[in-house]
């Protein structure tokens, strides 16, 4: 069974077009076809029908395409280990939220490239659900989350760090002057919150559903940045990590409110898939991990 046969059916799979794999890799499309045609010869199975100009994977092709996946991927990974057995070189794939990849990974990042130039670094920035996604499908090589604690047989845990939130609300908010607040203070307050699917986002949710607290959900964006600005100037309050607002702690821009019965558990973690080698980049990456 031919390499090429298998990234040209996968190619094919992914872009639902005979003619889009051709000008993806670059072949004729008499080329794929031929392909084709003699990878399901070698299968004695059907992999795709033709309906009219389009095309769907048979229920044979659904299930050879996650194999054929596992199998380019295990050959690219084996050349990446081959390349960079030795001195760290190659490419390491870092999948990370948006509040490590502004605070924390700057600062390791710049240690570890002027450490090993010869790796090249690449950053998917995404949510937490997401990013376990990109890694149990090998298209990272690590996560850096916070969450709650990940428990998942398929991965393996190298960090896990407890990081406090915080509760914020503009100096100029009428809570910011009240020493104990109440999560029945907060249900008359406008909320300003990151994105859906954000791991903090949801346990904040939950305590508040627990609590049958309805709140005024006012806006809610993926930017970290932008939400301090929202709350600055007062339209809202909102739950960060205190990591990413330190600064306007300190310069009093923002006012950290302490509330009755709201506590959190996230862990900022660094996760790897079970099933990865751990090549010289991924494990010199690690080992600067502290």
């Amino acid at each position: 069974m031919e390499l090429r046969n298998l990234i040209t059916f996968s190619k094919i799979a992914s872009l639902s077009s005979y003619s889009k794999a051709a000008e993806n890799l670059g072949y004729a499309q008499s080329t794929i076809t031929t392909q084709m045609q003699l990878l399901e010869e070698e299968l004695g199975v059907k992999l795709i029908e033709r309906t009219g100009r389009k095309i769907k994977l048979t229920n044979s092709g659904e299930t050879f395409l996650k194999y054929a996946n596992e199998i380019i991927d295990l050959v690219n990974e084996s050349k990446e280990v081959i390349r960079s057995e030795s001195i760290p070189k190659g490419t390491l794939k870092i999948g990370v939220i948006e509040s490590l990849c502004t605070i924390r990974l700057p600062k390791i990042l710049e240690i570890y490239h002027e450490k090993y130039p010869d790796v090249n670094i690449e950053l998917k920035v995404g949510i937490c659900s997401e990013l376990r996604e990109m890694l149990k499908k090998n298209i990272v090589d690590i996560i850096f989350v916070l969450d709650r604690k990940i428990d998942d047989e398929k991965l393996i845990l190298y960090l896990n760090k407890y990081e406090p939130m915080a509760i914020l609300c503009s100096p100029s908010n009428k809570l910011a002057k009240k020493c104990n607040v109440t999560l029945d203070d907060i249900k008359n307050e406008s909320l300003i919150l990151t994105e859906k699917g954000c791991s903090y986002r949801k346990e904040f949710e939950q305590i508040l559903k627990k609590k049958s607290i309805n709140t005024n959900l006012v806006l809610e964006s993926g930017s970290i940045e932008a939400i301090k600005g929202f709350v600055k100037s007062n339209i809202g309050i909102t739950l960060l990590p205190k990591m990413t607002v330190e600064k306007e702690l300190k310069n009093k821009e923002l006012v950290e409110l302490t509330v009755e019965g709201c506590e959190f558990s996230m862990h900022t973690q660094i996760l790897y898939n079970k099933k990865k080698y751990i090549t010289s980049a991924m494990n010199a990456f690690l080992g600067m991990i502290e």
